[in-house]
């Protein structure tokens, strides 16, 4: 399967479709619709990812083309309470947008993504990489433990936020 699957930057031509992914992933998993407070990066993608230096998304392709997996990477910005103040935001990098089609999962494509972006961190200079999920998405946490993240915090929210990082 994952012989199969095309890693690439997702392009500006490409956009629309990423998006139309990606909300689709959002409803999917958080039942929420488009909200500019949560979705900014996706709704002003070319903007935020891919004319920005440190930052990027990057895209599994099916041999049809069909976008299949979505991770991306930016420079971690300090607006959690529960964590103020443990990362130095040039050096950490924020992962997130990391969606594969539900079934595609456990065939290794996030497995693709997540080397790809974790190449482009070092090269862009960053030391770690932080992320937060949710425990009650499926799969999330776990690939993130077996990909040897370490839990920072855990929250005492209702979407059982969980704060982790990898030292790269």
């Amino acid at each position: 399967m994952v012989d199969q699957i095309n890693i690439r930057n997702i392009s500006t031509e490409e956009v629309p479709i990423a998006q139309e992914f990606l909300f689709k992933m959002v409803k999917k998993l958080y039942n929420c619709e488009e909200n500019p407070l949560y979705h900014n990066d996706i709704i002003n993608m070319k903007e935020f990812y891919i004319n920005e230096k440190r930052k990027t998304i990057i895209g599994a392709f099916d041999k049809e083309n069909h976008l299949v997996g979505t991770i991306a990477v930016k420079q971690f910005i300090d607006r959690f309470d529960s964590i103020k103040g443990i990362y130095r935001e040039y050096t950490t990098a924020e992962l997130g947008r990391c969606y594969i089609n539900e079934d595609l999962r456990r065939k290794g494509i996030g497995s693709l993504l997540f080397d790809n972006i974790v190449q482009f961190c070092k090269e862009s200079g960053y030391e770690k990489i932080y992320l937060h999920t949710h425990k009650h998405l499926p799969g999330g946490f776990d690939f993130w433990k077996k990909k040897g993240f370490l839990i920072t915090v855990e929250d005492d929210d209702e979407e059982e936020t969980v704060h982790m990082e990898k030292s790269i």
